[in-house]
């Protein structure tokens, strides 16, 4: 992954065989990010996406092998227990130019990977709630 400071942020690449979250993890922990908004676009040879099923608090994930393009990458960086935690969701499309989307567990780079974050100095902090089944964003001072 390569990165360069922006006026309102970075700029990032993340090239063939790199793993999407855990490069986001990497860059936040490096850069000290712990609040920002994230977009991007590029290919993926391998995917996991989920779905959030209320009724029963966890996520249903469904595993894509295969190239695909991202068509939307999107998502934030927060906080969690003192640890930098990339939320994304993406939509994706294979050759058959079909759209599938939902939250990014994990993404494996097959082409390359442009993302755009923009950050802010002060962190936004997650606070883990078992009995939702997800870890919110907690905006309080």
């Amino acid at each position: 992954m390569e990165s360069r400071r922006t006026r309102y942020g970075y700029a990032l690449r993340l090239d063939r065989g790199e793993e999407i979250i855990a490069s986001l993890r990497a860059f936040a922990t490096a850069e000290n990010a712990r609040a920002g908004l994230l977009s991007g676009i590029g290919a993926v040879g391998e995917a996991e996406l989920g779905f959030f099923d209320l009724a029963t608090r966890a996520y249903t994930t469904r595993r894509l092998d295969g190239q695909y393009e991202i068509l939307s990458l999107a998502g934030n960086l927060s906080d969690l227990e003192g640890e930098p935690f990339p939320h994304c969701h993406v939509v994706l499309s294979g050759s058959d130019f079909a759209a599938l989307g939902g939250h990014l567990f994990r993404g494996v780079v097959s082409v390359t990977c442009e993302i755009q974050v923009v950050t802010d100095p002060r962190a936004v902090r997650r606070v883990r709630r078992p009995d939702l089944g997800f870890n919110p964003i907690e905006l309080s001072d």
